[in-house]
C-alpha cells in the first residue's frame, strides 16, 4: 500500500508540473554530451546522494547539450550538486557562444558564490565580468544538493537558490548573437550532478531594460587581425609596424559592456592585436587614464610608448587598477593598445573542446574628464 500511495503522489507532483507550465529536460537521450576533446560520448543518468542524477566530469564528459529547443524567455529549475564549477548556459547558438551562469560551490558564503558571463567563442572571460555586478553570494557548498532557478525575461537574468523569494543574482545580461538560443549544462574542474530539471516558458512580455550610467568608458576602437603570439624582443614593436602597414581595420563598439573582450570578434581567439582609438582635445592637457588588462599590453600614445607590461597578468580586471597620464596635443590623439591576453599563462592556451585559445583577452579603459 506504502509503494501505491508513493506512486500516486509521483504522479500528482508530475500532473502538476505541465498544469503549471513546466516541463521536464535533459531527459536521457534528448540532448547531445561532449568532451573536452569535443568529441561526442555516451551518457547514462546515475544516482548521487539519493537523486537520479545527469553526471558531468568536466573532461570525459564537459558539457551536454539540447539541439531540439529554443528558448528567449523562460524559467529553469534543477537541483545542483558540484565540486567546483556547475552552471546553465542558455542563449546558446553552440557549444562555442552562449550566455552562462554557474555556481562555485567550493566558495560558498562568498561573493564568488555565482558567476555570470558571456561565451564568446569558447571564451571563458571570468576574470572580466565580476562583483559587485556579476559575481555575487549564495548558501552553496561542495558536493551537496542545493536548488536553483533561472529566470530569463527580455537582457533581464534572476538567480534564485535554495526556494528564496528574493533572487541571490539580478542583472541585465550582455549583448548576445542569438535571439533565442539552446540549453546546455557545462561542469569544470570537477565532476557536477544535475537533478529534477525543468522549463517553463514565460511570456514575451516588455521588460524595461535599466538605463546604462553615462562614463567615460572607451568603448569605440578599430581593431587589427590577430597575430601569432611571440616572445622575442620587440615583438610588440614589429606588429604594430605590420598593423599599420596591412591597414586592416575593423570598428568595434560595445556601449553596454565596458570591458573590450576581444574574444567576441575572432572564431579562434588565439593571438595579438593592436586596437586604436582617437581622443580629441580643445587645448594641450594631461587627461588620467585608468585601467586594467589580462595577459600583456603596451599602450601608445602619438607614437610614443607610455606603459608596457611584459609579464603575463592573470587576476580579476577592475576599472582603474592602473593608472597613467596622458600628454594630450591639441586636436587629434591616437591612442594604441597592443594586447595579448591570458595564453601565455597555460602554455597552450585554454583548453576548451578539442582546442587551445585565449579565454580571457581584453582590457577596460576610463579616460577622467
Amino acid at each position: 500500500m506504502r509503494i501505491r500511495y508513493t506512486n500516486l503522489l509521483f504522479i500528482a507532483l508530475f500532473s502538476m508540473m505541465f498544469i503549471n507550465g513546466q516541463q521536464p529536460i535533459f531527459q536521457e537521450g534528448a540532448y547531445k554530451v561532449y568532451s573536452e576533446d569535443n568529441e561526442k560520448v555516451a551518457l547514462k543518468d546515475t544516482l548521487f546522494k539519493g537523486k537520479q542524477a545527469l553526471k558531468l566530469d568536466g573532461a570525459s564528459r564537459s558539457i551536454a547539450l539540447i539541439d531540439d529547443i529554443n528558448t528567449k524567455n523562460f524559467r529553469v529549475e534543477m537541483d545542483i550538486a558540484g565540486q567546483v564549477m556547475s552552471g546553465l548556459g542558455f542563449h546558446a547558438k553552440d557549444g562555442m557562444n552562449y550566455q552562462f551562469i554557474y555556481f562555485r560551490p567550493q566558495m560558498g558564503n562568498t561573493r564568488e558564490a555565482i558567476q555570470y558571463i558571456p561565451i564568446y567563442n569558447g571564451a571563458l572571460s571570468w576574470v572580466f565580468y565580476n562583483y559587485p555586478v556579476y559575481e555575487t553570494a549564495a548558501d552553496v557548498k561542495s558536493l551537496e544538493w542545493f536548488h536553483a532557478a533561472f529566470e530569463v525575461r527580455g537582457k533581464n537574468l534572476k538567480v534564485f537558490v535554495n526556494y528564496e523569494p528574493e533572487p541571490k543574482m539580478d542583472i541585465s545580461i550582455l549583448d548576445n548573437p542569438v535571439d533565442g538560443g539552446k540549453l546546455l549544462l557545462r561542469s569544470l574542474f570537477g565532476p557536477s550532478y544535475f537533478a529534477n530539471i525543468t522549463y517553463q516558458p514565460l511570456a514575451d512580455t516588455e521588460i524595461k531594460e535599466k538605463t546604462l550610467p553615462k562614463t567615460d568608458f572607451l568603448t569605440k576602437w578599430e581593431i587589427s587581425e590577430q597575430f601569432p603570439r611571440d616572445t622575442i624582443p620587440d615583438y610588440f614593436d614589429s606588429l604594430l609596424k605590420r598593423a599599420n602597414d596591412m591597414n586592416h581595420w575593423k570598428a568595434i563598439d560595445m556601449a553596454e559592456d565596458p570591458y573590450v573582450n576581444f574574444s567576441r570578434y575572432f572564431e579562434h581567439p588565439q593571438g595579438v592585436l593592436v586596437a586604436k582609438t582617437s581622443i580629441e582635445a580643445d587645448n594641450e592637457s594631461m587627461k588620467n587614464l585608468h585601467f586594467d588588462f589580462v595577459g600583456r599590453v603596451k599602450i601608445i600614445l602619438n607614437g610614443n610608448a607610455l606603459f608596457a607590461y611584459k609579464k603575463v597578468r592573470f587576476e580579476r580586471i577592475f576599472d582603474g587598477t592602473f593608472s597613467i597620464g596622458l600628454p594630450l596635443k591639441k586636436g587629434k590623439n591616437e591612442l594604441m593598445v597592443i594586447v595579448e591576453g591570458d595564453a601565455a599563462f597555460f602554455g597552450k592556451g585554454f583548453r576548451y573542446l578539442g582546442r587551445h585559445q585565449h579565454t580571457n583577452w581584453g582590457f577596460i579603459a576610463r579616460l577622467e574628464q
